[in-house]
């Protein structure tokens, strides 16, 4: 663990404990990790900056723990539920192409088995991906016939600049997002997109929710209000385009188990629950597309 003695965003040591751990960070490992992870309430102590209103964990996991838990995770059950999946990427992609300036060459960041590249590449684009799970790199092959990076953005060395760029539910789990955004910005060609789907703190779930909002779990070290996520884009080169809530669709077994275990249900109400998919919209997370406005040196 290490003592973040100031915010990650402004550099600003003035701050306020908003959220105690709820957890023994002594006791974590990989799994904690899982995308699919449903022990919701588990967080870290958060303080927020009194002068961006950045939200971050303080003491935070190491940098190179971070990297070492999501390249052991294995998460089979991400896979099972493709089908709400691709529905929310297929509108991601489908708002990409109304942008100013649509872009061919792609890099998904965070890309867990390589579904959301698949469906790009469906849809022509030139995409890539990167991905430190090997158990997830190694089921994108299986699944797709996809090639993934195994690693993290700190070792990609890209060939040729990208268009666009997704960091889909990725940048809540980055010790220094500035740092991050800073090099994707880096690896994009003068006007491309990024875009970015991020919890949102200040939403109205996670204020009446409290510990229990389903986004407090170990993989969240950072969360972003809104004016500190344009701080952070203006901060990185970017410039905001566009925002909106975004909607997820699952299937009624994969919301059942969030709350009871598959053991208690039988196998046949199981594969009926599985056959309905449900749009959720709680208005908690924020689905972002900016500009990069100029590049940085």
């Amino acid at each position: 663990m290490i003592d973040v003695k100031t915010c990650p965003i402004c550099g600003s040591d003035k701050r306020k404990t908003i959220r105690e751990a709820t957890f023994d960070p002594g006791n974590i490992n990989s799994s904690d990790f899982r995308i699919t992870d449903n022990r919701y309430g588990h967080c870290w102590t958060f303080k927020r900056c009194s002068e961006c209103a950045m939200v971050y964990a303080d003491p935070s996991p190491q940098p190179d723990d971070l990297i070492r838990f999501y390249s052991q995770l294995d998460d089979q059950e991400y896979g099972e539920e493709a089908d709400g999946r691709a529905k929310n990427f297929k509108t991601i992609l489908k708002r990409l192409k109304k942008t100013p300036t649509p872009g061919l060459r792609l890099l998904d960041i965070g890309s867990a088995n390589g579904l959301f590249v698949h469906l790009a590449r469906e849809q022509g684009y030139l995409a890539e991906g990167i991905e430190p799970s090997l158990s997830l790199v190694k089921e994108a092959q299986n699944r797709y016939g996809i090639e993934l990076y195994s690693g993290t953005l700190e070792t990609f060395s890209a060939k040729n600049l990208f268009d666009t760029v997704t960091l889909l539910d990725l940048i809540e789990h980055i010790s220094d997002p500035g740092t991050f955004l800073s090099k994707v910005n880096r690896l994009m060609n003068q006007d491309g997109i990024l875009v970015i789907v991020t919890p949102d703190i200040e939403s109205l779930a996670a204020r009446l929710l409290k510990r229990r909002w389903w986004h407090h779990r170990i993989a969240h070290i950072n969360f972003f209000p809104l004016s500190t996520l344009e701080l952070l884009l203006r901060n990185c080169g970017f410039q905001l385009l566009k925002k909106r809530r975004y909607a997820w669709h699952f299937s009624a077994l994969y919301l059942t188990s969030r709350l009871i275990p598959l053991h208690f249900m039988p196998s046949g109400l199981q594969n009926l629950l599985k056959k309905i998919n449900l749009k959720v919209q709680l208005f908690d997370s924020w689905e972002i597309y900016a500009q990069k406005s100029h590049s940085l040196p």
